[in-house]
């Protein structure tokens, strides 16, 4: 059903149910008066049902007001403020079936108090403006949500992915982008081009566009690790076994238009992961490095490598399997940017399955703590920046930390994995992705060095404005704890005032 059949729904719904009530009538007398069943008048006002016309003209004689005013778009501010919330991206695009609903269910929620459903829309819609929040970021935070209800794990793409292996005796683990490619073009008859995207004038940033067409194309920058075009290659074989439906796309995103653009995206993604970092061979392998009494950063590297995948695939392809292998259900993905001459990290990707505080996208005028393991080593390849070449392997090599950070003042603890390494098409800025898990007993019983004595054990926060933890017990702070201080000074107030109150109450 189209959207303008939607709202002419919601609307005469909502306008329906504000009359009754304006002239107090129960639903059952309603019902009775225009000659239709109680569901069925229930179901009109929820904007589940778009009545006939004589059905119309009863209920409008019911109510002692017009046909025409039931029909045409009203003038109350309301109204005007509810077609326009259901007009826009959110009520458009958002998947409410995701989470077991329809946007019949949420239009029901706003229009149980009638009086005040027009000023709960009108502030959603302002926040959003206030904060540049498109409906991408929406979409972006439901499937996140999503990815949480399934504890980041989708048996039925594991198994897609374990069939093609199966089912093509060319195709072998661990994968490269050479048989990826052979195997695109010979099975799904794809032209693969590998050089024209890099020298193109303005889409030369792109990692990959993909074209379709009778004989689509798939255009794949050179410059990209053999890693990164192997992930690429895999992504296009998701498609075609998930039978995601055909569009242009690009790598990175130029703009979001819809939920199942994103989850596409996602499920493709997830195929490549599994297709080219097996359940079993990575999580053996991630077992074995469990098992080791200490944390052995070259060990983990030997993972990665043996395993041909780049710090943000193995990192992401672990949090796929923490709970379905491990049992780590508290854990976090993130991903941070620096760019290069500037002291500031932009949090670029972030997936948080804990319950544990972590730095937002909407932060952005916030400082994020520098004692987190991330952050520092970006701040570590800066220095070396400012004393070897670009190119130097000691410069360009992924880079690996470990840290138990105690989260003031909040009293959680995790055990952070780090990794950072130069960005493939801006080698002058850097990136590292961070896997932190919840110190719960999961944990401790899943990876042995958990205590190992040679991981540094630190106090951190969220970011600077927030922080509490005074200047001898931290050396990077960037900015006073502003947000913290004016928060102490409400709270100091109120009690005070309590205490006046309390003197003076019976007096």
């Amino acid at each position: 059903m189209s959207v303008n059949e939607e709202k002419l729904r919601f609307i005469l719904g909502f306008k329906l149910k504000n009359l009754r009530l304006a002239r107090g009538l129960p639903l059952r007398e309603a019902a009775s008066r225009a000659g239709i069943s109680i569901s069925y008048l229930s179901e009109i006002e929820k904007g589940k049902k778009y009545p006939k016309s004589e059905k119309l003209l009863a209920l409008a004689a019911a109510y002692d007001t017009t046909y025409d005013d039931l029909v045409t778009a009203g003038t109350a501010d309301v109204e005007v403020t509810l077609e326009a919330s259901l007009e826009s991206g959110f009520f458009r695009e958002f998947p409410f079936e995701l989470f077991g609903l329809q946007a019949e269910d949420l239009f029901s929620v706003l229009t149980s108090s009638p009086d005040r459903a027009g000023a709960m829309i009108r502030t959603f819609l302002e926040i959003g403006e206030m904060y540049d929040i498109g409906v991408e970021q929406f979409l972006f935070a439901a499937l996140r949500a999503y990815q949480k209800l399934h504890n980041n794990y989708f048996p039925d793409i594991e198994q897609a992915a374990d069939e093609v292996i199966q089912g093509s005796p060319r195709l072998e683990r661990p994968l490269d982008a050479a048989s990826l490619r052979r195997f695109l073009e010979t099975e799904f008859r794809i032209i693969v081009d590998e050089e024209r995207l890099g020298s193109h004038p303005t889409l030369h940033s792109f990692r990959s566009i993909t074209i379709p067409g009778k004989r689509p194309r798939l255009f794949v920058n050179p410059r990209l690790l053999p890693e990164q075009r192997a992930f690429i290659f895999a992504k296009e074989v998701g498609n075609r076994v998930l039978d995601i439906p055909p569009r242009v796309t690009t790598s990175s995103w130029i703009k979001v238009e819809s939920f199942e653009q994103v989850l596409d995206n996602y499920r493709t993604s997830y195929f490549a992961g599994a297709l080219l970092l097996g359940r079993q061979e990575t999580a053996a392998g991630l077992r074995a490095f469990f098992s080791r009494p200490q944390f052995e950063p070259g060990a983990m590297l030997e993972l990665m490598y043996r395993l041909q995948a780049t710090p943000e695939m193995f990192f992401y392809r672990i949090g796929q399997l923490a709970y379905a292998e491990f049992g780590l259900k508290n854990h976090y993905f993130m991903r941070l940017n620096m760019h290069s001459g500037k002291q500031a990290f932009d949090v670029t990707k972030l997936l948080n399955l804990s319950g544990m505080s972590l730095p937002r996208g909407l932060s952005a005028n916030e400082h994020y703590c520098r004692k987190w393991a991330g952050m520092r080593l970006l701040k570590d390849r800066a220095r070396q920046r400012e004393i070897a070449a670009p190119d130097l392997p000691a410069r360009s090599g992924p880079t690996v930390a470990a840290q138990r950070g105690r989260v003031v003042p909040m009293h959680e603890e995790a055990f952070i994995l780090a990794m950072s390494r130069t960005k493939q098409l801006h080698p002058e800025d850097d990136s590292c992705v961070i896997m932190g898990f919840e110190l719960d007993d999961a944990f401790k019983q899943a990876v042995r060095f958990w205590n190992d004595p040679n991981i540094p054990v630190e106090d951190v926060g969220v970011t600077c404005e927030r922080c509490p933890l005074p200047l001898d017990r931290c050396s990077e702070r960037i900015v006073s704890a502003s947000i913290l201080d004016r928060k102490n000074r409400i709270q100091e107030r109120e009690a005070a005032l309590e205490a006046l109150e309390t003197v003076y109450r019976d007096v």
